[in-house]
């Protein structure tokens, strides 16, 4: 890992010129400014980007693809934390509302129009911090286009995300006025956009069934990395990659990786994976992760030393087994994996104890390709509040629709629970497919942000062309 802790600062000098030398730069090319010199930069940048564009992709010896998708979907969510729940019309006395309700409690129309144009104002100001409730059922409208380049040694590949929610499209969700109650209200967004993948990459070097890889750019953890419980978030990074396959023993993967997390303050992660996959042509591959997000030995943003939050670092191991097609016809898997935070102490947010580990197993039958093709999956998670980065848990989490933090409030964050989810996938035909999921979730240790009970339905067609 110490090579690791300097991979990305190197990656990311080779890009440019150091920043205290950029002034005297400029001085002595004759650029008044830095900002002019920066300017004049990107000009010769462009210029040079379009001598580029000017080459056809036949020329240039590579393959465009172009692909996307079209989805609508539906979610039905239901959450009740400590007792009241979390979601729906209830979700209205829930913090800040709450608290804004006791300094600014809510009057009648006929009470406010009787006060006078100060007053009014002092009023609305009081109840502007209101929000509306938390939906229970929420539809969204989502297309996803792809770009993907292969040349003789590269690649790239750019997925924009265009995810709006669904509705008639009225002012953007804001506080509610006593002055706006009459005008009716749409939940409809056009503003979603995403730049979910853009990254390419290198072959440097390959020799019969072994090669060496580097790429660089964003996607997401679960893009590169294994789990079920973890590798949710984005992953801005310089990636190394080496495959090897050896005949009748196993195929060989090694990733590592340097990542951004917040250059404000210097704080990068590191991760890397072990594979291991059809050990002895048995069908079961073994997989080991270790990432590392504690590696901030300053301040945060906020001033704060060894934050709780970022005082993670995991390790996974997973097992997959696949099953042969001689016992089962359709392609089927099943998976288990145990992951341990090494970085986790007890602190009184957890009661004094540590709550550091976190396990799923699971299964796989089938797989949607073409028309007619169905997939199922059934996995049970238990994720203790500890194990976990709250903004990293992948798949099924804890409901937590105000995004308090767990570190701000017990019962918030997204780990510390149990549950289990059902997916279906089914091919209508090659070009559509029906896709869902259900849920449930509940609390891993109640003595850690009391009791919660969550479970949510997911419904969504997806058109690919």
């Amino acid at each position: 890992m110490k090579f690791l802790k300097y991979m990305l600062p190197v990656a990311m000098a080779t890009c440019g010129v150091g920043v205290s030398l950029r002034a005297q730069e400029s001085y002595e090319r004759g650029y008044s400014t830095e900002k002019e010199a920066e300017e004049r930069d990107m000009e010769a940048l462009q210029e040079y980007i379009k001598t580029k564009r000017a080459i056809t992709v036949k020329e240039k010896g590579g393959n465009l693809m172009i692909s996307g998708d079209i989805r609508g979907e539906w979610y039905n969510m239901h959450v009740k934390t400590n007792g009241k729940y979390q979601r729906g019309w209830k979700s209205r006395k829930l913090y800040p509302n709450s608290s804004v309700n006791k300094l600014t409690p809510p009057i009648s129309h006929k009470k406010y129009r009787s006060k006078t144009f100060n007053e009014r104002a002092v009023y609305r100001a009081g109840r502007d911090l209101i929000l509306p409730p938390f939906a229970t059922n929420e539809f969204d409208v989502e297309a996803n286009l792809i770009f993907d380049y292969i040349a003789e040694r590269g690649w790239g590949t750019i997925r924009f995300q265009f995810s709006d929610d669904a509705g008639v499209v009225t002012p953007q969700r804001r506080v509610m006025r006593a002055d706006d109650r009459r005008i009716m209200y749409g939940s409809g967004t056009l503003n979603d956009l995403a730049l979910r993948k853009c990254y390419a990459g290198y072959n440097f070097w390959e020799q019969g069934t072994s090669r060496f890889d580097m790429e660089i750019g964003r996607r997401r953890l679960y893009d590169v990395f294994d789990s079920k419980i973890q590798f949710w978030s984005y992953f801005d990074s310089v990636l190394a990659r080496f495959t090897s396959s050896y005949e009748g023993v196993t195929d060989l993967t090694l990733k590592a990786s340097a990542f951004i997390v917040d250059y404000t303050v210097n704080h990068y992660g590191y991760v890397g994976e072990l594979g291991l996959l059809n050990l002895i042509d048995t069908g079961l591959d073994f997989k080991y992760s270790l990432i590392d997000w504690n590696t901030l030995h300053r301040p945060n943003r906020f001033g704060c030393h060894h934050a709780l939050g970022t005082q993670f670092c995991n390790s996974q191991v997973l097992l997959n087994y696949n099953l042969s097609p001689d016992l089962v016809r359709l392609k089927t898997c099943l998976y288990g994996a145990y992951l341990y935070n090494h970085a986790a102490r007890a602190t009184s947010w957890t009661h004094h104890m540590k709550a550091a580990d976190a396990y799923y197993v699971g299964a796989r039958l089938g797989e949607a390709v073409r028309k007619g093709d169905f997939a199922v999956e059934l996995f049970y998670q238990w994720v203790k509040a500890q194990a976990v980065p709250e903004w990293d848990v992948s798949s099924s989490s804890r409901d937590n629709p105000r995004a308090i933090s767990f570190y701000n409030r017990h019962s918030g964050g997204r780990a510390n629970f149990r549950g289990w989810r059902l997916e279906g996938f089914y091919a209508l035909t090659d070009n559509w497919t029906l896709t869902s999921h259900f849920d449930r979730i509940r609390e891993m240790q109640r003595r850690i942000g009391g009791t919660h009970r969550s479970y949510e339905f997911y419904l969504g067609a997806i058109f690919m062309f």
